[in-house]
Order: structure tokens, then sequence, then C-alpha cells
């Protein structure tokens, strides 16, 4: 008997020195499960460029699956960051000073005497409806926004070229995502289509011509994103079945500005009041 207490107590000892709990001599009691995970990292407070486009994307697939989702839309009121690469293969023609460039797109163009770069934007007045259908009821005017190549996340230019004599005989793509500017009555009036066509110039130093943009340049629209009269902050409609849906997303913009494509150094930026 004493041989096997001592027999027993070896063990034990073995055991605990490998890392097992012992209750008597014969079992072992398993270790402790380990503390279930805390929750979640919340979502970033601020939404960029590829967090909008992910959004639009499934949006669009649930109007092209003929989908309605319940519940509220989480997507309401939330902080965004948007930005818009433009200009990035070159110039392009902008109105004379004082004319509408209702496009809804960022240009610029160099001046006849080579000495400035002028970039322009004057948001499109969708008021009596956009590419996803008649405009709501109650609000004073929507001004859209054309986001360029939502195919691509990334808010830089892209980092290739394409040779004209290259790039395929195809017709551009429709475009189908934008931002519209909501604006109930008495709310802000920046980028209210019509009232204000933005602009800012960049001027040569010394007489040298004026420098062409490396990486072209951005246009950054911030704000909160707002409902539709269904509470939706994307509106989505289908037009064929071989093309994708035309989506845009409802918002309350309190910042624009143009950035340099190349640095991200703010040239010009406007806000309410």
């Amino acid at each position: 008997m004493v041989f096997e207490l001592k027999a027993c107590r070896r063990t034990a000892t073995a055991l605990v020195l490998a890392g097992s709990v012992v209750v008597g001599c014969d079992r072992a009691v398993e270790p402790a499960a380990p503390p279930a995970p805390g929750p979640a990292p919340a979502p970033s407070p601020t939404l960029d460029r590829a967090a909008i486009l992910t959004a639009i994307d499934a949006a669009a697939s649930d109007a092209a699956a003929g989908v309605a989702r319940a519940g509220p839309d989480p997507l309401v009121g939330r902080s965004f960051s948007l930005r818009v690469a433009f200009g990035c293969f070159g110039p392009e023609g902008v109105p004379p000073v004082g004319a509408a460039n209702s496009e809804g797109r960022p240009r610029w163009a160099i001046s006849d005497d080579g000495r400035a770069i002028r970039l322009t934007l004057s948001p499109s007045d969708w008021t009596d409806g956009d590419v996803s259908g008649p405009a709501p009821e109650g609000l004073e005017t929507l001004s859209g926004v054309w986001i360029n190549q939502p195919w691509m996340r990334s808010e830089a230019c892209p980092a290739w070229s394409i040779r004209e004599a290259d790039a395929p005989a195809v017709p551009p793509p429709a475009r189908v995502a934008a931002l519209v500017m909501v604006r109930p009555t008495g709310a802000s009036r920046v980028g209210r289509a019509g009232d204000q066509t933005f602009t800012h110039t960049v001027r040569a130093e010394g007489e040298a011509p004026v420098a062409r943009p490396a990486q072209g340049y951005r246009l950054v629209l911030e704000g909160r994103l707002v409902g539709w009269a269904d509470e939706r902050v994307i509106r989505c409609r289908v037009v064929s079945p071989d093309r994708p849906p035309a989506c845009v997303v409802g918002a309350a913009v309190d910042r624009i500005a143009f950035e340099d494509g190349a640095a991200g150094a703010v040239l010009s930026e406007w806000r309410p009041g």
C-alpha cells in the first residue's frame, strides 16, 4: 500500500509538471476553455471611396436580383469622404469663366498662353430626376456628381497608360454611379446646382509655362449620408438586363475641395456659410 501511494504521488507530480491538474490518481481535468472572443471591431466612422463603392455594388446586385432589403439602413447618418481622381490622362476642355459646366464631373485645362491651369466643377441639376428615377418629393434641389471608374477602389490616378493605337474600338461604359447632394429646404447651399461653379486656378511661377500635374487632381466630397423617401441611402434602377443598374448615393455635403493628385495638398475648399 505504501508503495502504491508513493507511485501515485510520483505520477501526480509528473502530471503537474506536464501541465495537467490531477484529481485522485487516475483522472485528469481538462484545461479551462479559452475566453470567448470579444466583440468585432467597430467599422470605421468615416466611409471612404472603397467603402462607398462596395455599398453601391451590393445595392446594384439587390436591384438586379429584384431584392428589397428590410429594416433600417445602417448607412444612414454615416460620415463619408469621397475622392474622385480626374485629369489623369491630360487636360480636357472646360467652359469659359462664367459659363455653366453641368456635366457633374470635374475637369482641368491649360490656358491659351500656357501660364495657368483651371480646375472646374459644376454639379448637374437633377432636381427633376436622375439616372435612378424621378426625384423624391420634399427636397429643394438635387445636385449630382458622377463617380468616375466605379470599378476602381483606388483614390489615385491609375498607374498605367494606354497608347491610342492600342486602345480597342469599344464605346465607353455608361455612367452608373453618382453622388447626389440632397438639399432640403433651409439646408446649406454648398454644392447646389446652378448656384455655384467651383473653380481653382494653378498659376505658373516665373517665366516658365505652368507645370502639368504628374498624377492629375482629386475632387473631394465630404459630409454624411442621408436616406431617400424609402429611408435607403442608395437608389438603383435597372435599365437593361445586359447593363449594370444605375445607382445614386444620397448625401448632405458640407465640404468640397480640390487636391493635388501627387502630394494630396489641398488647393481650394468650400464649406457652408
